[in-house]
């Protein structure tokens, strides 16, 4: 094939192709906003059912948690956040230890996350941003207004599950994420303790 010839196909080709991948951007524009909106409706739905659950004046404080429980369990990736803040951890764990972690698990985070949330159920939300993360995650910035203090500031990373559901797997209050804060914590206590004496721990606090 001549130089000519070889240089017209090229145009050719660039001619072909050059308005799809122009009429590809907007779609995924769409798509990515697409997203974000169902990330952004998704993080105030769980605020919502968190402050239904904890405010329930006609609950006791047990049935209050409970049902904050499953709002948690419904709305948070309760596996990932949980292989998570255990780390390396969990693959030298025996079956017996993995099962009492999984049974305990729930309602440790259960407990950690109603302290988390008790600053800020009531409290008027306001979306200040969201952006996409990566292919599946997006995380939405929420504030929190008080009427004598400044306002709090909680970052949800909500993620789009390859089943089309979405679910939270870090929620990031004051910048301080609960995920990493209690990964590093299980790691060091397990260092000089051991994995019984963290389920032991475990048990006690969602006890309490």
């Amino acid at each position: 094939m001549s130089r000519v010839r070889i240089f017209a196909a090229l145009i050719a080709a660039a001619s072909v192709t050059a308005p799809v991948q122009a009429a590809d951007e907007p779609a995924a524009a769409e798509a990515e906003n697409s997203r974000i909106d169902a990330a952004v409706a998704f993080a105030k739905a769980l605020t919502n059912g968190a402050t239904v659950a904890l405010t329930d004046e006609t609950a006791d404080e047990a049935t209050r948690l409970e049902n904050f429980r499953v709002v948690l369990a419904d709305g948070l990736a309760l596996d990932t956040i949980g292989r998570f803040m255990l780390g390396a951890t969990r693959k030298t764990m025996s079956d017996e230890q993995t099962a009492r972690y999984n049974a305990i698990f729930p309602q440790y985070i259960t407990k950690l996350y109603a302290e988390q949330f008790d600053e800020i159920v009531g409290k008027p939300l306001e979306v200040v941003d969201a952006k996409q993360i990566g292919a599946r995650d997006v995380i939405v910035r929420t504030q929190f207004d008080r009427k004598d203090n400044a306002p709090i500031m909680v970052d949800w990373r909500i993620r789009e599950l390859r089943s089309g559901d979405r679910k939270a797997i870090d929620i990031i209050v004051s910048g301080v994420s609960i995920m990493l804060v209690k990964r590093e914590e299980f790691s060091s206590f397990i260092e000089t303790n051991g994995v019984d004496a963290l389920l032991d721990r475990l048990e006690v606090e969602a006890a309490g």
